[in-house]
């Protein structure tokens, strides 16, 4: 048994105001957690596919080469080589790869619904089915494309494993719209090697000329219950948790403020554009007016873009029955993907909101948006190596300062560890005077491991990430200064980047109404209105044919100059937001801010602003990229550091 250390109650940090005060005219940096009870119940998925008695057609690929299964050790390999802005860590700064592609034959890849057998149902429907094989997989997830499709065609999903559920129905248009922006829909994890996909056509659909089309499946070594039983081929692939971590069900006392923070604790699975399958740790939070909005904190180096977050599914409640049970616990796998909505490559953190609702019980965390006293005890919960929920328990050792000016806590295990699996996992404070745990941070990577216990693990601050996601985590709390959030968005097709204040644009794009774009997640604060010290922001457009670009300016000057000596450029209004300019000789900015940087590609001529030290470093060692700015930094604007 391990202890949970009785000093963890003394790390209460009192309030700037009353547990759970979310008045408008408070400063709000910390919220208290609530339990997700459903309004009505949800809906349970079909017990069993309905097309019994046709002939499936299958797609049956051999079993993986050696070739294939060197994939994933090289993927996990790479990672643990990662370096970046002056930071050189092991694998925890990248997620554990569980999952590699693998191409179906290719005279498979193309289904013609037609020539599908189709079963008659009795709603006046017809079903019929498709199976893909992969032998060996502990779980399948198929990429799908359907260019055309009927709004009366629906697909459900099933796996072959002990645990393999039929997830709910997907209408077809879902993967036709994202065939339409050049994407692949992935399925749901589907545990065991045979993956089921029943397409339901409902009476009066027309199947004539449509075709599912198959891109690379994803291999998984890990799936379900095999996560908490790595067996020796596995650990040959990927590894497991070491010995020196501690169960969560072995941690005595079990205390119900631990067992709630657990329940707030997800293993997350998610996809890149080639068929890879990766693993993080990730955490609910609570927002300020409990609106159950299903927010998901986790690293930066987990989530990279949009379309990882659009595949994550995420294993709840997945922990030990009794301490060292390798029983298969009774978790809940919740399917449906997710939208990034913000994240910080300097400072390692993300946000997103998934898109389905949790399962009944799911905790919805605390968190304090403060800084953590030095030598505070912070406890880790997360999932090493993909394993069952793990415990840790530490001292905070003070703030990390990186080459690229962002900061992270440091914590010293004196109980457990964390590995790759962990990443994004949260640290946690405990709050006494609300008898929970507080979120604090999530982990990026480190040196600790149980061959180095007195080793230090490195986590991102919620102090840092509050600032540019009040909208979300504290929509009630008070604006005085009037700021506003600058959202970068990115066009693949184009490869171009934009940015916009304006919240009809916002929605616009969100929505897709103004197709081909997506969040970078890169955000950074601005004034709607005139404040002390700050400019106008001017702003411009190049329609197409020319190249659909956009161009800002903070110098009066400089807008001036645009209108007069580029005709081309539309000139769209003199103060799109307001901001603070850098000295123009030495770069710096203003006490109480942070520098932006611009940058022009003369290739696609378009620009791009970006607040991250790294993405800067990243744009000036590439070709086509050119930095346009003030002084020896070419800092272009300056954005308030915090609300």
């Amino acid at each position: 048994m391990r202890t949970a250390s009785a000093m963890a109650t003394i790390v209460a940090i009192v309030a700037l105001s009353p547990i759970g005060d979310t008045s408008a005219a408070a400063n709000v940096v910390a919220v208290p957690p609530a339990d997700y009870r459903p309004a009505q119940a949800i809906p349970k998925a079909a017990s069993a596919l309905v097309a019994t008695g046709v002939p499936a057609r299958r797609i049956a690929l051999a079993a993986p080469t050696e070739g294939e299964r060197e994939s994933l050790k090289a993927m996990n390999a790479k990672r643990a080589e990662h370096h970046r802005a002056g930071r050189s860590t092991p694998a925890k700064s990248r997620p554990l790869a569980i999952g590699y592609p693998r191409e179906l034959p290719e005279g498979s890849r193309t289904v013609l619904l037609a020539g599908l057998a189709w079963k008659a149902l009795p709603d006046g429907g017809r079903a019929a089915r498709v199976e893909v094989l992969s032998p060996g997989a502990a779980g399948l997830r198929l990429s799908l494309a359907m260019p055309v499709s009927d709004p009366d065609l629906s697909l459900r999903f099933a796996g072959s494993g002990p645990r393999a559920q039929v997830q709910d129905a997907i209408p077809a248009n879902v993967i036709a719209e994202a065939a339409s922006r050049g994407e692949a829909y992935w399925s749901p994890i589907l545990e065991g090697d045979l993956a089921t996909i029943e397409l339901h056509a409902g009476p009066g659909a027309s199947i004539d000329g449509l075709a599912l089309r198959f891109g690379p499946l994803s291999h998984l070594v890990l799936a379900g219950g095999d996560l908490g039983r790595v067996d020796a081929k596995r650990v040959a692939d990927i590894g497991d948790a070491g010995s020196c971590n501690v169960d969560l069900a072995c941690v005595t006392p079990q205390s119900a403020a631990l067992t709630d923070a657990a329940n707030a604790v997800g293993k997350i699975v998610f996809n890149d554009r080639f068929g890879g399958t990766f693993l993080c740790s990730a955490t609910m939070l609570n927002d300020s007016v409990t609106s159950f909005t299903p927010y998901l904190f986790t690293a930066a180096h987990c989530i990279e873009d949009a379309y990882n977050a659009s595949t994550v599914n995420v294993y709840w409640f997945f922990r030990a029955n009794s301490c060292n049970s390798l029983n298969t616990p009774a978790y809940a796998l919740q399917a449906g993907g997710s939208m990034l909505l913000a994240r910080s490559v300097d400072y390692d953190w993300a946000l997103l909101r998934l898109y389905a609702a949790p399962p009944a019980g799911v905790r919805y965390s605390a968190w304090r948006a403060e800084p953590v006293p030095t030598n505070a005890i912070g406890t880790a919960l997360h999932h090493p190596g993909g394993d069952l929920l793990m415990w840790s328990e530490g001292s905070m050792r003070g703030y990390q300062l990186w080459d690229d000016g962002s900061s992270m806590m440091k914590m010293q295990w004196s109980q457990g560890t964390t590995e790759t699996g962990s990443s994004g996992s949260g640290l946690f404070t405990f709050l006494a005077a609300g008898g929970y745990y507080e979120l604090r941070g999530g982990l990026y990577g480190g040196d600790a491991s149980c061959s180095s216990p007195g080793g230090l693990d490195y986590y991102s601050r919620l102090d840092n990430m509050l600032p540019v996601t009040r909208q979300y985590l504290t929509p009630d709390a008070a604006n005085p200064n009037d700021q506003v959030v600058v959202v970068e968005y990115h066009n693949r097709a184009l490869d171009h980047f934009f940015m916009t204040a304006d919240a009809t644009e916002i929605n616009l794009l969100d929505t897709g109404q103004l197709r081909g774009w997506e969040r970078t997640g890169v955000r950074f604060l601005a004034y709607r209105s005139q404040q002390p010290g700050t400019n106008p922001v001017c702003r411009f457009y190049l329609s197409p044919p020319l190249p659909d670009s956009h161009f800002y300016s903070a110098d009066p000057a400089e807008c001036a100059r645009v209108r007069q000596s580029f005709p081309d450029w539309t000139y769209e209004g003199p103060a799109v937001f307001y901001i603070h300019l850098p000295d123009a000789f030495t770069s710096a900015c203003p006490a109480g801010t942070r520098p932006i940087w611009r940058f022009f590609n003369t290739l696609r001529t378009n620009h791009r602003y970006t607040p991250e030290v790294t993405t800067r470093d990243d744009l000036r060692s590439t070709s086509g990229w050119i930095a346009e700015g003030y002084g020896p930094d070419a800092v272009i604007m300056c954005s308030p550091a915090s609300n």
